[in-house]
């Protein structure tokens, strides 16, 4: 018997999730930070190409869920570290930026990718949340009925959309907020954001090393082992 109730607790806790991970207005602060160089018709151009990116992005890991991480053998916890060495490079470049007009030009066909797309807007955290919130909502078919479980997969692309809209229209709508800063502002504010940057960069490494730190362990404990046997037989 379907359980709509179920369904609808699940749909807002999984919009509420999404949005909280993605954080939207980290990345709309990140974007002033990075884009000042740029005309309006390249910041639009980039905010375009960097959602469609993140929905292509957030959507390939919602159909796929974990099958891709067990297919190419790595771990939840080396793609948290993977993306915080992407954001750790980006925040490097924000405390100490190049002066010339060529890495500016450089600069606004990258961020688009990383980092307003990776690590941001679907960076580890969101990947992770998606694919979580997907087999949840799997388990839910499972225990529950066909209507309640889709109706809960339904709330996980609806919590996508969310973040993608949200994000989209921050970006857009950045330059209200510079315009209140100006370039005193945005210095400061770039500084700024490149120490949070790398403060979060940190810690996905940080948070990475401890998911794969069992994986690791298991794996001296059984070269111990071998190690051991191959000695003393």
């Amino acid at each position: 018997m379907s359980d709509p109730l179920l369904a609808a607790e699940f749909i807002g806790g999984a919009i509420v999730s999404l949005l909280v991970i993605s954080n939207p207005v980290s990345t709309s602060a990140v974007f002033i930070s990075l884009t000042q160089d740029m005309t309006r018709a390249e910041k639009l151009r980039t905010v375009k190409k960097s959602v469609t990116y993140s929905l292509f992005i957030l959507i390939f890991f919602s159909l796929t869920g974990l099958l891709l991480f067990q297919i190419f053998g790595f771990s939840i916890g080396a793609f948290r570290i993977a993306g915080g060495i992407l954001l750790f490079t980006t925040a490097v470049g924000m405390l100490d930026p190049a002066p010339s007009d060529k890495a500016a030009r450089e600069a606004a066909q990258d961020i688009a990718i990383i980092p307003l797309s990776i690590p941001f807007t679907s960076g580890p955290g969101t990947i992770v949340t998606v694919v979580v919130l997907m087999s949840e909502a799997q388990n839910i078919m499972q225990t529950h009925d066909l209507l309640t479980g889709s109706l809960s997969m339904l709330g996980v692309y609806i919590g996508i959309g969310a973040v993608i809209v949200i994000s989209y229209f921050m970006m857009v709508k950045s330059d209200n907020i510079d315009r209140v800063f100006r370039e005193g502002g945005r210095k400061v504010i770039t500084k700024l954001m490149g120490l949070l940057v790398m403060a979060i960069s940190i810690q996905f490494i940080i948070t990475g090393i401890k998911d794969v730190l069992p994986e690791f362990s298991d794996a001296l404990m059984n070269g111990g082992e071998i190690i051991g046997y191959l000695l003393f037989h």
